[in-house]
């Protein structure tokens, strides 16, 4: 379990699940409001004799608007800055691909202040974390928001601590959750880059991804 910040979080929780209740309302309203009644009547429902290709097109429909909501829930997440991305695919010094990483101990999280980035190899030694890798903790400064033309969520800033100093860039894509990452620390050329899912730190292990366990910090 992750304790630090542990009552500003809980006391941030409920407020920040009002607020997400509130942006799956607009947006739900908004493509409601933007179908004709028979997609509605396609999208609440299977309607009868729906052939294959209509199946097709209610499906799509429905992944558009699950994509849109979790997009909404990734910005409100960034706006309350409590949230993990969880490792799909980590890029080491730009020429090492590790594909498939183990989503749950392989993340990036920021909980107010704070960031910690773990790496957690399972290749049968414990590592400095206990988990085949390393987890380091710092605070953060210099954090700045920004929205491209295309509509990406740029969310950058500067991490410090005993065993960490980077330049950290987020990029979450338009109408998605799925986000990149990239480390560059300040001290030496091994960047690290990052690519899965930004999920709302109280949704870990719910239908948008993994729940993360963290090792040991390394001091």
């Amino acid at each position: 379990m992750l304790t630090f910040g542990t009552e500003t979080y809980l006391g941030d929780t409920l407020m920040k699940n009002l607020m997400r209740i509130f942006a799956v309302m607009l947006v739900a309203t908004f493509m409601a409001q933007a179908l004709p009644a028979q997609e509605l009547e396609q999208i609440s429902g299977i309607p009868e004799n729906e052939t294959k290709e209509e199946r097709k097109a209610r499906e799509k429909r429905l992944e558009a608007l699950r994509d849109s909501i979790a997009f909404v829930e990734a910005q409100m997440a960034l706006d309350s800055s409590y949230f993990v991305i969880t490792a799909d695919r980590i890029m080491l010094d730009n020429r090492i691909n590790i594909m498939a990483p183990e989503a749950g101990t392989n993340f990036v999280l920021v909980q107010g202040d704070k960031a910690i980035v773990q790496l957690a190899f399972n290749n049968g030694f414990s590592g400095l974390n206990g988990l085949g890798g390393i987890t380091v903790e710092g605070s953060i400064n210099n954090r700045k928001t920004k929205v491209s033309k295309k509509g990406d969520i740029s969310y950058d800033f500067s991490v410090n601590g005993t065993s960490i100093s980077a330049q950290v860039y987020i990029t979450v894509y338009k109408n998605t959750n799925q986000a990149m990452v990239y480390i560059n620390p300040n001290f030496n050329s091994n960047s690290m880059t990052v690519y899965g899912p930004l999920i709302p730190y109280d949704h870990q292990g719910d239908r948008y991804g993994n729940k993360v366990f963290q090792g040991r910090t390394f001091h």
